[in-house]
């Protein structure tokens, strides 16, 4: 099942285009210091492309979000973000489980 949920995530040349600029539009927000608005670009990989190496580079840019987060003594909000990728995660596999 994982597997034709992959092939599926990776079909056309247009969704690899979109994973694309979704990644670079996350890595350049997080690079300008603006780490809460490149979570939207990073979670809507993780959501809508799971499967894919581009969301797995965004979850674990999420993942480094939160860390520093907790490194700066902000848990809560680290929390938060935990959590909405967590959601994102398992969107992903409900639509995985739709489209196979």
């Amino acid at each position: 099942m994982a597997a034709k949920a992959n092939v599926l995530a990776t079909r056309t040349p247009i969704q690899e285009a979109i994973r694309t600029s979704l990644l670079k539009v996350g890595t350049d927000l997080q690079e300008q210091g603006k780490v809460h608005q490149a979570l939207t670009p990073y979670l809507d990989l993780v959501a809508s492309h799971g499967g894919t190496e581009q969301a797995a580079v965004a979850a674990e840019r999420v993942l480094a979000i939160s860390e520093t987060l907790q490194a700066e003594g902000q848990y809560h909000v680290a929390m938060m973000v935990l959590a909405r990728l967590e959601r994102a995660y398992e969107g992903s596999l409900d639509a995985a489980a739709d489209e196979v």
